[in-house]
């Protein structure tokens, strides 16, 4: 895995991108490696173009301050010879009191080189599997000074979660659980726990 890093600042603004680039050692990962890294560069371009910003922009050292800003950072949560799971977290201000904080999730399976629902994954065909599955997350959800107003809840089509060897991660964005002040929201659900209630499908 090579990661590529882009830092500009340009005009009104500043990015900091960071995104794996996968390598592949033979013919067998090369169909899977160039499915991942064609999803990851599109959904990067899109974000960097939402902006105005590309990777040839010219450096603007000399501005102290800019008017907006893209960050993205990820977390390769499982990289093996099954599964990949990434998770990227984005912060984008384009102006106004705050900017955003959200989540974009990718989950391969090797052999398919094809993205992976939570359906894949998890049991959630039946009504009582989901209801299950959110009773989880509130068990596994951390309020700290009752800051957050609403309960997890999330439904079989949620797209924020990753895996990691241990447990699967719910991802929550700002203002999906409550007030902004709260921040994000991330919940960790042991395998065990998924595997003992009959969800586990991996």
């Amino acid at each position: 895995m090579h990661e590529r890093k882009i830092s500009k600042r340009i005009k009104d603004g500043l990015f900091n991108v960071k995104y794996p680039e996968l390598k592949y050692s033979g013919n067998n990962s090369q169909k899977v490696c160039d499915s991942i890294n064609s999803n990851i560069k599109s959904f990067v371009n899109s974000l960097m173009k939402e902006m105005d910003f590309n990777e040839n922009c010219e450096f603007k050292l000399e501005r102290k301050s800019c008017g907006r800003e893209l960050k993205i950072d990820y977390n390769l949560d499982v990289f093996d010879k099954d599964y990949i799971s990434a998770r990227f977290t984005i912060y984008s201000y384009q102006g106004g009191a705050h900017g955003l904080t959200y989540y974009k999730c990718f989950n391969f399976s090797v052999q398919r080189a094809e993205q992976l629902k939570l359906s894949d994954l998890l049991y959630l065909k039946q009504k009582k599997e989901l209801q299950v599955l959110n009773k989880l997350l509130v068990k596994y959800f951390e309020n700290p000074d009752q800051c957050f107003s609403e309960m997890p809840s999330i439904t079989p089509d949620f797209e924020f979660f990753s895996y990691q060897n241990d447990s699967f991660i719910f991802s929550f964005s700002d203002n999906s659980l409550g007030d902004y002040v709260c921040g994000t929201a991330e919940i960790k659900i042991p395998l065990w726990e998924l595997k003992q209630n009959g969800l586990l499908r991996l």
